[in-house]
C-alpha cells in the first residue's frame, strides 16, 4: 500500500513538471549544439583557438577568421619555397588540399616581424577520427624545410620529430626534394634581394 502510494506520488510530480513546461511554451531540450560536437583538443595542446581557413597566400601563410576578424597566419617553424620559386605553387596548392576552406585549431605561438601570428595549425582528419598537425605534414610532403633557428620555443620532441621528418622527406626524395641540390627559401630570399639591389644601383 505504501509503495502504490509512493508511486502515485511520482506519477503527479512527473505530470505537473510536464504540465508547467507546456503552459510556460518552453521547448524541450534539443540536440547538442555544433559546437558541442567539436572534437576535443590534441593531446598538450593547451589553447584551443578556432578559425576557418578563408585564403591560402603561399605554402606557410594563409589568411583565417578568427572570430570576427581576418588574421594573416605564418606556420610557425617551417619555411617554404617562394612564389617564383621552385616548388612554390606546389607547396601552396599541396597547403590548399589540406585545409583550404577548412575549421582549424591554431596554438599560437605569438608575432613575427612582419605582424603575422605565428601558429601550429592543427585540422580533423574524419577518417583517423583524430587532429593532425598541419606544419609537421607540411614537411613530411616534402612541401617545406624545417626552420631550426626558429623552433626553440617548441618542445624538444616537437624540435626532434620535425627533423625527423625532413629527414625521412628528403630519404624517399617527396616534394621539393626530387631536386638534386633544392635552394632553401631563406637562401632564395637572400639572393633575391641582392639581385634586386644590384639592377636598381645599375638602373
Amino acid at each position: 500500500m505504501i509503495l502504490n502510494l509512493l508511486l502515485k506520488c511520482v506519477r503527479l510530480l512527473l505530470g505537473d513538471s510536464d504540465a508547467s513546461r507546456h503552459r510556460s511554451g518552453a521547448a524541450p531540450p534539443g540536440p547538442p549544439s555544433r559546437a558541442e560536437w567539436v572534437p576535443s583538443a590534441p593531446p598538450g595542446f593547451a589553447t584551443r583557438v578556432e578559425a576557418r581557413v578563408l585564403r591560402v597566400v603561399d605554402g606557410d601563410t594563409v589568411i583565417v577568421r578568427k572570430g570576427r576578424c581576418e588574421i594573416r597566419v605564418r606556420l610557425d617553424s617551417i619555411d617554404c619555397p617562394e612564389h617564383g620559386q621552385a616548388w612554390g605553387e606546389a607547396a601552396k596548392f599541396g597547403l590548399v588540399r589540406l585545409i583550404g576552406g577548412r575549421d582549424v585549431l591554431l596554438e599560437e605561438h605569438g608575432l613575427d616581424c612582419h605582424g603575422r601570428l605565428l601558429a601550429t595549425i592543427h585540422v580533423w582528419h574524419d577518417k583517423r577520427n583524430q587532429w593532425f598537425n598541419v606544419n609537421e605534414k607540411m614537411v613530411t610532403l616534402g612541401h617545406a624545410w624545417v626552420m631550426r633557428r626558429c623552433y626553440q620555443h617548441l618542445p624538444r620532441d616537437r624540435q626532434v620529430k620535425l627533423n625527423q621528418l625532413e629527414r625521412w622527406a628528403r630519404s624517399k626524395s617527396m616534394g621539393l626534394w626530387q631536386a638534386p641540390s633544392p635552394t632553401p627559401p631563406w637562401s632564395w630570399r637572400r639572393m633575391s634581394r641582392v639581385a634586386e639591389e644590384s639592377s636598381t644601383s645599375v638602373g
